[in-house]
């Protein structure tokens, strides 16, 4: 943060739309552009700049088919092929995951619960 006070606080109006107006130094001061990402924890709700991380799935895909067999040319097209996917399925992922219900009871929980199921999977 630039020279703002670690704990600033501001009393902001909510709009009838729900909406809210950073201000200008929290703004500038995280470096916020088009995007961030709401959190609430169950007491408030917490803003923070949205960072785009990149997943590059391109090492384990091409573990995956040399483990399969493929070599050469047929390699290649493969890795092509699966790599072209990887959007579609990402958005059939999302689909799915906002149609199912919704989290219920606290996010550690719910966390805990996807390991369980992973190491029961094992």
């Amino acid at each position: 943060m630039s020279e703002l006070n670690k704990k600033s606080i501001r009393r902001v109006k909510v709009s009838k739309q729900r909406q809210i107006n950073i201000p200008k130094d929290f703004y500038e001061a995280l470096n916020i552009s088009d995007e961030v990402l709401v959190e609430f924890t169950g007491k408030e709700i917490v803003i923070r700049p949205a960072e785009y991380e990149t997943v590059d799935f391109s090492a384990d895909i091409l573990k995956d088919l040399v483990s399969e067999g493929y070599s050469g040319d047929e390699l290649v097209h493969r890795f092509i092929q699966i790599k072209e996917e990887i959007p579609h399925a990402l958005n059939r992922m999302k689909y799915e995951a906002l149609k199912s219900p919704s989290i219920t009871g606290s996010l550690d929980d719910y966390l805990d619960s996807l390991e369980d199921d992973e190491e029961n999977e094992s």
